[in-house]
């Protein structure tokens, strides 16, 4: 008897352990799908390091991450999109690589891998963002449903984010599914909204610089 309690007791603190490491971490939704950043005479060039994998899924996930992770809660999220080196990087002196939004999905939002904050026009933050030059995998997040895209230009600027005269930019488009496609009722920021469709997690709130060469993880 004494031994069938022990197992009992160390079985439901596995089960609790278990459950909030799945409250705690959100999961990065799949593999690695690295933008390559190179540098040559003064341009900037973006790649993705497998083409095929361009356009990645958002899932739905635990709506009990703890902490500033509670952001993602109730939204379809994925962090597979990682910024990193292709190669040595050189830059002229007080200046570094940003990446700016032409274009995105109104329903997009875009948080810092690690603390979660609201980047990239997300919340009213700074279209800009300075890329640090390590690896880094930010979260994209949507409440709605359907494709869901952004177009981001490249380029070398100085400490205020301003473009250097002489250098070029380069550009890089990402895509992400989420569920039944509502593309005909998606719009992009800067454009008329026409309706969407709530995921179901929120449907309950509405109703109650030097670089390093190649890193990897």
């Amino acid at each position: 008897m004494r031994q069938r309690t022990s197992y009992r007791a160390a079985s439901t603190v596995l089960a609790l352990a278990a459950g909030i490491v799945h409250a705690d971490v959100p999961q990065m939704g799949g593999g690695m799908s690295h933008l390559l950043v190179s540098v040559f005479n003064q341009q900037v060039f973006v790649n993705f390091e497998s083409p095929a994998m361009s356009i990645v899924e958002l899932q739905e996930g635990s709506e009990n991450f703890e902490g500033s992770a509670s952001v993602l809660d109730g939204t379809g999220h994925n962090s597979q999109f990682g910024w990193l080196a292709n190669g040595f990087i050189s830059l002229p002196p007080s200046s570094g690589v940003f990446v700016r939004v032409l274009e995105t999905s109104t329903h997009l939002s875009v948080y810092s891998e690690f603390g979660y904050d609201p980047i990239l026009g997300t919340n009213g933050s700074s279209t800009v963002w300075q890329w640090g030059g390590a690896m880094t995998h930010n979260w994209y997040a949507s409440d709605v449903m359907g494709p869901h895209h952004v177009s981001y230009e490249v380029f070398v600027g100085d400490l205020l984010g301003n473009p250097i005269d002489g250098w070029t930019s380069g550009t890089v488009d990402l895509s992400f599914s989420y569920g039944t496609d509502l593309s005909d009722r998606i719009g992009t920021r800067g454009s008329v909204s026409t309706q969407t469709i709530p995921a179901p997690g929120s449907l309950g709130v509405l109703c109650g610089l030097v670089f390093a060469g190649r890193r990897r993880r």
